[in-house]
């Protein structure tokens, strides 16, 4: 199944299943699950089609307004320029509103 890498499906995982007429074909998932975090708390999550800061952070963390979180954590990349194929680093849901002091008053 050839998708090319304009397509917002580019790097999809392709799925062999059965139709009502029990004939079996390739098919891609339209909404891949999120990956589960990794041992830091952070999920890697690779850009595909047209996905823009706001729309990962509206999928990941339910309000587009939340974009900055995905900002900081990374902080050598400007938003804007999340191109299909780039690893963008989104940091865990359960951070969202967190203030963390570090210094002692």
């Amino acid at each position: 199944m050839p998708v090319t890498s304009r397509s917002r499906y580019f790097n999809h995982p392709v799925h062999r299943v059965r139709d009502a007429s029990g004939e079996e074909h390739e098919a891609i998932s339209i909404r891949p699950a999120p990956a589960p975090p990794g041992p830091s708390g952070v999920t890697q999550h690779l850009v595909s089609g047209l996905e823009s800061v706001e729309y990962l952070a509206w999928r990941y963390f339910g309000s587009s307004d939340n974009w900055w979180r995905i900002a900081d954590a990374n902080p050598l990349r400007f938003p804007l320029d999340f191109h299909p194929g780039a690893k963008v680093a989104i940091p865990a849901a359960a951070d969202v509103g967190r203030v963390q002091r570090t210094r002692k008053v």
